[in-house]
């Protein structure tokens, strides 16, 4: 990996990358493997680990996902982290361009006029003043994007971690979706990487497609690291969520646009969006809430995701974070 990256001659580069992580993807993924390639990956910047204070009365939510997936859709993850701010949650939330998307959770996050933060001390003070604080990946690792960044549109070794590390923040938990079935092997490389405590989601359908977050499809599955140690894979289908009262049609299509992309975010944030929208924002939005011990199960958290939607409480959450935007423009 290193020596790749360190090629003159970039079409030869990313040839040769483009086999390697498809070679090690098609014999596996074996964990070691894994292992080995982010942290050569993540050798190639020179990056300072950042640990983060947790907020009082809950644990601070690191948030990322690997994208890359084959359920295509609108940007949850970012929907749901703004959804669980208002909703009393603490949330950093990671993420980059779109590579394999009409829109990444950066280029929705420029589209709603968010703050971004790249220091220890502007993501402390965004977390104490809004709960939410952006983190833009390619700014950490400027070399590493250089390589990778934007090149590779399917799910390779790299998107078992990548997203989660690239920063070197620690603290609190993270909430990892993976496009991909093997949630324990991502919380154990998690693991293996020097994060202690983390939730990996990943959501399938029976056609073997699977995206970076809960709900979608016909199954979700979650595996849970506690203090380095792995737990078990949890496997939650569509009927499960029925029995919570979950339920809601599984009637999520990708968007043709990114201004159809951003128009559908909005509009569920606001409350007036596409009930299969608003459901997917919530229903993740509970997970969050959950692994930031604010809800007892995924029902209380969606009924606390619901009622921030509901109430307005999300869209204030929005302008709010616009205006402190525009303050940073100012200043």
């Amino acid at each position: 990996m290193i020596d790749l990256a360190a090629l003159p001659d970039h079409a030869a580069r990313d040839n040769l990358l483009t086999a390697v992580l498809t070679g090690l993807m098609a014999r596996g993924p074996v964990e070691s493997d894994v292992v080995e390639a982010l942290g050569a990956a993540l050798s190639l910047d020179e990056v300072e680990t950042v640990d983060l204070p947790s907020p009082s009365g809950s644990r601070l939510l690191l948030l990322a996902g690997s994208g890359k997936k084959g359920i295509k859709s609108f940007n949850v993850s970012t929907s749901s982290a703004i959804v669980a701010a208002a909703a009393g949650a603490s949330v950093v939330k990671m993420g980059s361009r779109a590579t394999s998307s009409v829109m990444g959770s950066r280029d929705l996050a420029e589209s709603l006029g968010l703050p971004h933060s790249r220091t220890r001390s502007s993501i402390i003070t965004a977390v104490e003043r809004s709960r939410l604080a952006f983190v833009p990946i390619e700014d950490m690792i400027p070399v590493l994007d250089q390589v990778y960044g934007g090149r590779f549109h399917v799910l390779n070794p790299l998107s078992f971690g990548l997203a989660a590390l690239a920063a070197r923040l620690r603290g609190g938990v993270l909430v990892f979706g993976l496009a991909h079935p093997k949630v324990d092997l991502a919380a154990r490389v998690l693991g293996r990487l020097g994060v202690s405590e983390a939730l990996v989601v990943a959501s399938g359908n029976t056609a073997g497609y699977f995206a970076d977050e809960f709900g979608l499809g016909d199954r979700s599955l979650t595996c849970r690291l506690t203090g380095g140690t792995v737990g078990a894979v949890h496997t939650f289908e569509a009927d499960d969520l029925k029995d919570l009262g979950l339920s809601s049609p599984n009637l999520v299509h990708p968007p043709r646009s990114a201004t159809e992309a951003v128009q559908w975010v909005l509009d569920a944030l606001a409350g007036e969006g596409n009930p299969a929208h608003v459901h997917l924002i919530a229903l993740n939005s509970a997970v969050m809430l959950m692994a930031a011990g604010l809800a007892r199960d995924l029902a209380d958290g969606y009924g606390q995701a619901e009622a921030a939607i509901n109430s307005g409480r999300a869209w204030a959450k929005v302008e709010a974070l616009r205006e402190e935007a525009l303050c940073q423009q100012t200043i």
